[in-house]
């Protein structure tokens, strides 16, 4: 526990040319970093026989429960969070492996946009922590009913305020047209995945 200082005394002391109680910004480095691995170590674990070194694997139940939870409404845009990890090769590059998409609670979906709430992150977080302990965020997922797979102007605007790091992922899925993509970084970059 840290023990803080009265309200009514100046707190100023620590950093002379800044104002009193006024609040000083300071950049860190994230605390979340890439695990380091070879691919073909992450791909011999995992069984993978695939010769191609993408920069997506995503497991069979995390595909599946997103399909599932972007077919339940196909007239509104729903939207959910990526949990897995990151890795990085130092020969080959960054890599992300997603092995759970949970729906997000608390959305607010039209037929072209959709908006996650406070009480969204909220829910995910509560959520993340019982459930997906040693995995990270490593993304985003949203439909496009009838709409085709793209990332929009404010599906960009979300990947670079959100979702910046090298190794976040959005997944953009039409559930009317069964078509799916997968964008990377904060460029939304498509790529192709395992």
């Amino acid at each position: 526990m840290v023990d803080l200082p009265p309200i009514d005394q100046d707190n100023s002391s620590s950093n002379q040319n800044s104002e009193p109680n006024k609040i000083v910004w300071v950049e860190s480095e994230d605390v979340y970093k890439p695990i380091r691995k070879l691919i073909k170590d992450f791909k011999s674990e995992r069984g993978i026989t695939n010769t191609k070194k993408e920069r997506v694997y995503i497991t069979e139940i995390a595909l599946q429960n997103l399909r599932e939870h972007l077919c339940s409404n196909i007239t509104v845009e729903q939207g959910g969070i990526l949990f897995g990890n990151a890795y990085v090769d130092p020969q080959y590059t960054v890599y992300v492996e997603i092995k759970s998409a949970v729906a997000a609670p608390s959305t607010i979906g039209t037929g072209a946009h959709l908006e996650f709430t406070s009480a969204s992150w909220q829910g995910i977080m509560d959520y993340a922590k019982i459930t997906h302990p040693q995995e990270n965020i490593v993304g985003w997922y949203h439909s496009h009913p009838n709409l085709g797979v793209f990332m929009s102007g404010t599906d960009m605007n979300t990947q670079r305020a959100f979702f910046y790091h090298p190794w976040c992922v959005s997944i953009v899925y039409d559930p009317v047209r069964d078509d799916i993509a997968y964008f990377l970084g904060a460029n939304a970059r498509r790529v192709n995945v395992v």
